[in-house]
Parts: structure tokens; C-alpha cells; sequence
């Protein structure tokens, strides 16, 4: 058991290098900041998981850092820009953080099942989701989360809230 979590990090460390195939040990092991440990990191990530060891990874690295995610306040979920939509059971698109001091780390988002009502569309209550993610200040980012199935065709959505801290 004790081998075990003394070789932890080295198993983050040997799946971020096979996660990302651009960031070399250099890159990670001498990253002057956390943002620039993340944005580093993340290049050629596509997928949410991949994001979040990516993410961990530095934080591991700056433990003294103390982040503190906190909800964000209206003026700044309002400079969070989506384009996203559903298809094959995924709702996914790209996501701009369009603060310029804060770090987004998680967002979420009221699906409403949409029901045509004779000629007019009516929303039926829906369900929120959240969505654990990376984007640095004015960055743009990718996010993508399955939908449970339950044979609805189309749905409507909204961000609702946003989660993350200032960047240093």
C-alpha cells in the first residue's frame, strides 16, 4: 500500500505524457505559473477527462498555491460565451471565457426537454448538469457531457451558473 501512493504522481505524471503528446517533461516540470502549467498542458486535449488529469496535474504541481472556486458573479457569468448542441446523445460545442481575471472550472446547464404543443413550443421542466472544465481567461475551451437517453428528440438549454477563481 505505501508504494502505491508514493508512485501516485508518477502515474499522473507518465499519463499526462501519453495524454499529451506536445507537452514534454520540460514543459510540465518547469512551468513558471499554474495558468501557464494548465495552458500548456492542455495542448492537443480535446476530451473532459483528459482536461481534468491535465488540470490536477497542476495543481499537484502548485499545492501552495489555495484556489478557492467560488460562484461567479453575474457580470461575469455574462462574459462567458457557448455555441453547443446535441447530437448522438452529447451535448457539446466550445465555451469562451471572456473575463480576463478569472478562471472558469465548472459551469452549469439546465437542459428542458422541448415538446411541440400544436404550433407552438412549450418547455417542459428540465433537469441542471454540471460540467467540470478548464477555460483561462480569455481562452476558449471544449466541453462535451452525455445526455441521458430518454427518447427526447430536442432540447433546449441554459447556462445557469458558473464556477471558478481569480487568476493570479
Amino acid at each position: 500500500m505505501e508504494n502505491t501512493v508514493t508512485q501516485a504522481p508518477l502515474a499522473i505524471f507518465a499519463l499526462m505524457l501519453l495524454i499529451s503528446p506536445h507537452l514534454s517533461a520540460r514543459d510540465l516540470l518547469h512551468s513558471g505559473s499554474y495558468d501557464q502549467c494548465v495552458l500548456e498542458s492542455m495542448r492537443g486535449i480535446t476530451s473532459t477527462s483528459a482536461a481534468e488529469v491535465a488540470t490536477n496535474a497542476c495543481r499537484d504541481k502548485f499545492r501552495d498555491m489555495h484556489f478557492h472556486d467560488t460562484e461567479l458573479a453575474p457580470e461575469a457569468l455574462g462574459k462567458i460565451v457557448i455555441h453547443a448542441g446535441f447530437g448522438y446523445g452529447i451535448f457539446n460545442g466550445s465555451i469562451y471565457n471572456g473575463n480576463n481575471n478569472y478562471t472558469v472550472t465548472q459551469i452549469t446547464i439546465l437542459l428542458s426537454p422541448m415538446r411541440k404543443r400544436e404550433s407552438a413550443e412549450s418547455f417542459v421542466e428540465g433537469k441542471k448538469y454540471n460540467i467540470t472544465l478548464t477555460v483561462q481567461p480569455l481562452t476558449q475551451g471544449a466541453l462535451s457531457m452525455p445526455i441521458p437517453s430518454d427518447n427526447t428528440l430536442e432540447y433546449a438549454w441554459t447556462l445557469t451558473n458558473a464556477r471558478g477563481h481569480k487568476s493570479r
